[in-house]
This record gives C-alpha cells, structure tokens and sequence, in this order.
C-alpha cells in the first residue's frame, strides 16, 4: 500500500494526547534502495519498519512511533565490501538462540526492536504427491471489523481515518523483529531488519513448523518497542505462538519473487481445474516445447 495509507493503518491511540495518530515517516539513504509497494515482497526489498522515536537522534518533535524503510534482512555490522555479499541468511531470526546469537544478539540487547506491518505473508505447504509443487498460502490478521478484504487494495484506499476514531480500514499483521545499522566502506549507513521466528502451535503447524511472532495486540506493539520500560529478556517473554490468523490459498505467482502483480495474495479455488498451461497446449499441438531462459529463484533458507 502507499504511503499515507500505510500511515493511517500504523495509527495508535497515544493516551497522552487522547487522539489517534499517524506514525511519522523518516526516509533514510539505504544505498538508493526506497520503499515500493508490492503483494510481493522478498528478502532485500525495502519495507515499511515501526520503531521507537527514541532510536532517532533529532531536536525535531516525532510521533511516539516513527516509520523507518528498512532493507529485509540484516546486515551483519563486521560485514565488508557489498552490503549483499555477506553470505549469511538473515530474513528471519529464530527466537531460541536470540540472547547467544552474535548478530543478532547486541541489536536485542541494546533495545533495537522493530515492528514490520503487512498486509500478510506467504508460507508454502508440501502437497500430496512425489515431485508436486508446495502450495503457496496468504497469511493475514483476524480482522475485528467489517473493513473489506486484506487482499483487495480498495479495502485500503477508500477507508477513513480521523484523530477520534482512528483508522476503518483492515488491520494490518504484525511482526516482531530487530533491526541494525550497517556503514558501508564509503561510509553510508543502511537499515535492516530479521523477522523473529519461533515454533508452531497446533493450529498453524499443518502449514508450516516455524511461525512469525506475531504482535496481535496494540498493547503488545507497544510494549516490543519500548525497549527503556521492558528489558529485552521481559519482551523476549512476550512473544507466543498466535491463533488469531485467517488465510487462503494462492496462486504460484508467488512463487516467483520478480513478480509483484497485484493478483499474487487473491485467493483461489483449490478445487477448480487448473487453466491449460499455453506453452504445454502449444508444444502438444507442434509436437516440439520451446526453450525456457527464465528461472524461479530459490525460497531462502531460514536462519
């Protein structure tokens, strides 16, 4: 979603004030990478990243909350050379070994805490069937109002918000993460951020053994962030496996990170036949199948 629909989404209650407010967007360098909205965002894309205002070294006035663009996937500070040559798999952190962890263990500790808000993810099912395809799967909040569907892009650009009621439209997915600062030789200073990971429960595991810790309240989005009142052990302690998930099936235009058509989180009927593949239908009709220089890339490997 844009901007200032991304904006209104992110809004809190702020009690001191007794209205609701829109995070402040701060755009950073990140090495010319800027924020682009997409259904389909990959490891390296550059998204939306809510923070404390206390991580911003500024005279300016902010918002409790501020929204940083954030690369997907942190960089390791000891790093040298191009920010995308270090080698390591870091979209997502598993919360097991976050304490001892050498990346990602003094971002936690020094209060680095980060929330990504999304419209939702993708998780891949195994299917029945040596050699079949994973089936893709869009992951999104239960929503609590009658706000339109995640997945259509009207449901957030024709709702309303006001400073008393705050915000009408879908409510985002929340995820608890750590960000850092990595400086490049030439000295320029990229954001990123890993998405905390943590077992299953039973409700998500027919989909997948790991699941995203999931904020699913704003009171616990305020408490992740507020890395002076609650100390990184207290908010490790938060976090759980969550029920209050809904999803759908999608197609496998997913599958491919390049494609970012509007369509990739609709949902699809599992039981429909499948439309006639038009390369197959031609190569069965000329007896011979054209070559293909297209790949997929690979799904990364968790951390």
């Amino acid at each position: 979603m844009c901007r200032p629909d991304y904006r209104k989404a992110a809004s809190y209650f702020d009690e001191s004030r007794g209205l609701y407010v829109q995070p402040d967007w701060i755009d950073v360098p990140n090495n010319g990478l800027s924020y682009s909205p997409s259904t389909n965002m990959a490891p390296t894309d550059v998204l939306p990243v809510l923070i404390s205002k206390e991580h911003e070294q500024t005279g300016n006035e902010l918002s409790q909350r501020v929204i940083k663009p954030m690369m997907w996937g942190m960089i390791p500070t000891w790093h040298k050379g191009d920010y995308k040559s270090h080698g390591l798999t870091t979209n997502n952190c598993r919360i097991e070994s976050l304490m001892e962890s050498r990346l990602y263990g003094k971002p936690l500790r020094n209060g680095q805490r980060c929330v990504i808000g999304c419209q939702g993810f993708y998780e891949w099912q195994t299917t029945k069937g040596k050699g079949q395809p994973k089936q893709p799967y869009f992951i999104k909040a239960s929503q609590k109002c009658e706000a339109g569907p995640v997945e259509e892009l009207d449901s957030w650009e024709k709702a309303m918000w006001d400073e008393t009621a705050g915000w009408s439209g879908p409510q985002l997915l929340m995820m608890a993460g750590l960000f850092d600062v990595w400086t490049s030789p030439e000295g320029e200073q990229m954001f990123s951020f890993t998405i905390i990971t943590m077992e299953s429960n039973s409700s998500f595991s027919w989909l997948h053994h790991r699941i995203p810790a999931v904020l699913d309240s704003d009171e616990m989005v305020a408490k992740w962030l507020d890395h002076k009142q609650v100390s990184a052990v207290a908010a490790v302690r938060l976090l759980h496996p969550v029920t209050s998930l809904t999803w759908h099936p999608v197609s496998m235009l997913v599958n491919n990170s390049r494609n970012k058509d509007n369509n990739c989180n609709k949902p699809i009927d599992l039981q429909k036949p499948k439309p006639v593949n038009k390369i197959m239908d031609s190569w069965l009709k000329r007896g011979a199948l054209p070559s293909a220089n297209a790949t997929s890339p690979k799904k990364a490997k968790e951390n």
